[in-house]
């Protein structure tokens, strides 16, 4: 048994200590990181889809995210490092890299010639999704990027004011009073 497995086995009994897995991850733990991988893959998909509008690019672009988190860990001091802000900055830069190369285009491709559709929805529900989703993408888009930014990591990525805080270098002050704004300003438009 390795010492990577035996600290693994060691920590199995408290799964929750976020902490713990990340000072093992640093070590090396393939296990702790994957853990890791669990608890924020749904927060990171949803931003990366709420910056592409494509799902197998999110897919993506959330897999390229957590293979750099995965590369780079190591070399972050636990004492700085806010885990879901930091993921989140990667993902940030990944989609800003996605955007840039010729990728996107393909994707949006891909995904119109191959569409996902949910089963379980009847074609009211889907159509009525699909218009809710356009609507609120559209009123998304007419929001300052800061505005913009706070709200899809708020409630696309599911950060906590503080992740958001972290993630965006402000004050958490400040963070809540520009998703104040930029909810106020969001219900306006779509009114």
């Amino acid at each position: 048994m390795s010492i990577h497995t035996a600290a693994s086995v060691a920590v199995s009994g408290d799964l929750d200590d976020e902490d713990e897995l990340i000072r093992l991850a640093q070590a090396g733990d393939g296990a702790a990181f994957g853990r890791l991988y669990d608890r924020y893959l749904p927060s990171i998909y949803r931003y990366t889809y709420s910056k592409t509008s494509s799902r197998s690019a999110a897919e993506d672009l959330t897999s390229e995210t957590f293979l750099r988190a995965f590369r780079a860990i190591a070399r972050r001091p636990r004492a700085h490092l806010n885990f879901a802000a930091w993921l989140v900055t990667i993902a940030r830069n990944v989609v800003i890299d996605h955007h840039r190369s010729g990728w996107s285009r393909l994707a949006i491709v891909t995904d119109e010639v191959d569409p996902q559709v949910d089963e379980s929805m009847g074609p009211e529900q889907a159509a009525l999704a699909s218009v809710s989703e356009a609507a609120l993408r559209g009123a998304l888009s007419l929001l300052p990027d800061d505005q913009r930014e706070c709200l899809l990591l708020r409630f696309f990525a599911g950060l906590s004011i503080s992740e958001t805080a972290a993630a965006m270098d402000r004050t958490d002050g400040a963070v809540k009073q520009l998703q104040f704004r930029a909810t106020n300003r969001l219900r306006r438009i779509i009114e």
